[in-house]
């Protein structure tokens, strides 16, 4: 599927009608990093929601085969090297068709919230056109993010790892305390652990909405095993050789394969 409108993921290779979040994604994927199927709206469609444009999106929903998606925003200057746009734009996990449209739409929308105005006031940008992501949604067992270069002491040497149970947007917004792991990326040995407790988990519930559950006394526990924590650690070095700077992504685990679900750069070294 290629169309000034909709590209495939495998296809999404011009950034400048993808935006930086897609253009990422294509990226992993051709060099075969494991990376849920899905493909983007481009911003030629950028809030033109048309009956053709419609049938098109429904036909490469339907083309997927999954149970439910992700919709996840692509502007232009999104996950570049000096503005992420991290957290500015809206997310809409577990869509269905019925609702997939709306959720798109409302992705596009995003884009005007005071959050994302306030966020380009202080980074002196005029606007920006966003594409729209349609991906697999991953029921993760586990899931999180991993920064190649310690996000606080600046340590190139360290990967940081942060995991817990159930969907990841949970400790991407913070609702959530993770586990941490601290790894020294050359050998892989873990130097620190920090374990969490977590009493809820975010799960996709039965009618496809996404709902809080209640989890016992493993939440407790190590959320990763040590080979899964190294695996990771071996995993975001890897990103990092690829891209060519430190990164930040997000991972989610199911049924024991790990997915690159999000791959930018890290912008706040030397910050404090």
């Amino acid at each position: 599927m290629k169309s000034k409108y909709l590209y495939d993921l495998e296809e999404a290779s011009q950034k400048q009608l993808v935006g930086g979040k897609a253009y990422g994604l294509n990226e992993m994927i051709r060099k075969g990093f494991n990376v849920p199927k899905g493909f983007v709206i481009s911003v030629n469609s950028f809030m033109k929601m048309t009956p053709s444009l419609q049938n098109l999106i429904l036909a490469a929903f339907d083309k997927l085969q999954v149970g439910s998606v992700a919709v996840r925003s692509s502007a232009i200057n999104e996950d570049g090297l000096e503005d992420t746009w991290a957290g500015q734009l809206e997310t809409y996990l577990n869509c269905r068709r019925g609702n997939l449209l709306k959720s798109v739409e409302d992705c596009w929308k995003s884009a005007n919230s005071a959050r994302a105005q306030s966020y380009a006031d202080q980074k002196d940008i005029n606007g920006t056109e966003v594409a729209v992501i349609v991906q697999e949604m991953i029921q993760s067992e586990k899931s999180g993010v991993a920064f190649s270069v310690h996000p606080i002491s600046n340590y190139i040497t360290q990967v940081v790892i942060e995991a817990g149970i159930g969907l990841g947007e949970a400790v991407v917004s913070g609702q959530i305390t993770p586990d941490t792991y601290i790894v020294d990326k050359k050998s892989g040995q873990i130097i620190e652990k920090h374990l969490s407790h977590q009493n809820k988990k975010l799960v996709r519930s039965d009618i496809h909405t996404t709902v809080w559950e209640k989890i016992g006394s493993h939440g407790n526990k190590q959320k990763l095993t040590n080979e899964q924590i190294k695996e990771l650690c071996g995993l975001t070095t890897e990103l990092e050789t690829f891209f060519g700077f430190p990164v930040d992504i997000e991972w989610a685990i199911y049924q024991g394969k790990i997915y690159v679900l999000q791959s930018r750069p890290i912008t706040t070294l030397g910050h404090e």
